[in-house]
């Protein structure tokens, strides 16, 4: 894959978050190249967390035509990164940033219970955990935007010709002081997880998003932040 355009985006603040750590992580790291033997076009987007803005990100990758995509989200309960293997067809009934709620409890009713992402999960909770970060690959990306966007990305690149990688990636809350968490830690985390994603992409022949079995319907750089 020769200069892949890359897509790394956050969310916005939402209820009971007022500054979503993701946001600055996906703008941050696009301002810097992950190591000097990658060449790729970085872009950021900050979404508001929102359902009818977040369904509309595949209008946006058919203008963008992204080869890679990585989604940052905010998971309050995190004690690691986590490293989202699936997307589910289900939405949570919860109110987002405006106050609006999902359309229903599914994300498309005709649609696969689930997609899985083609990148490798565990590899990858490895390699962050042998860089000193707490990693772990998980396989739900919960019932709210976080894995909404997830769905809509993933659906979005299988329909594609060429090779597109997608992965959701939960990161804890950052901590402005030193440790695992600091917002230092969470962008070196970050910028890990890049170099390793466009690593496999240059390795690897193109891979398709996956469509998981079904399941029973029924139960269907920081110092500028800071300026």
């Amino acid at each position: 894959m020769a200069r892949p355009r890359v897509l790394l985006t956050g969310f916005g603040p939402f209820p009971g978050v007022a500054e979503n750590p993701s946001a600055w992580l996906a703008e941050i790291l696009a301002e810097q190249s992950p190591s000097p033997e990658f060449e790729s076009e970085l872009h950021a987007r900050v979404l508001p967390t929102e359902w009818e803005a977040t369904a509309l990100m595949p209008r946006f990758c058919e203008t963008l035509q992204p080869h890679v995509m990585i989604h940052f989200g905010l998971s309050e309960r995190a004690k690691a990164f986590r490293i989202e293997r699936s997307a589910h067809n289900r939405a949570a009934l919860r109110a987002d940033a405006r106050g609006a709620m999902p359309s229903g409890p599914v994300i498309r009713p005709e649609g696969p219970d689930r997609f899985d992402t083609a990148l490798p999960a565990g590899a990858l909770a490895t390699h962050l955990k042998t860089c000193g970060f707490p990693a772990m690959a998980s396989r739900s990306a919960g019932r709210y935007l976080c894995n909404f966007l997830y769905y809509h990305s993933l659906d979005w690149a299988r329909r594609q010709e060429g090779a597109r990688l997608v992965l959701f990636v939960h990161i804890p809350p950052a901590s402005r002081r030193s440790g695992s968490f600091s917002e230092e830690a969470l962008l070196h985390g970050a910028h890990e997880t890049l170099r390793f994603v466009l690593t496999f992409a240059s390795a690897h022949k193109p891979l398709q998003t996956t469509i998981g079995p079904a399941f029973a319907r029924s139960e269907a750089i920081l110092s500028a932040k800071e300026a």
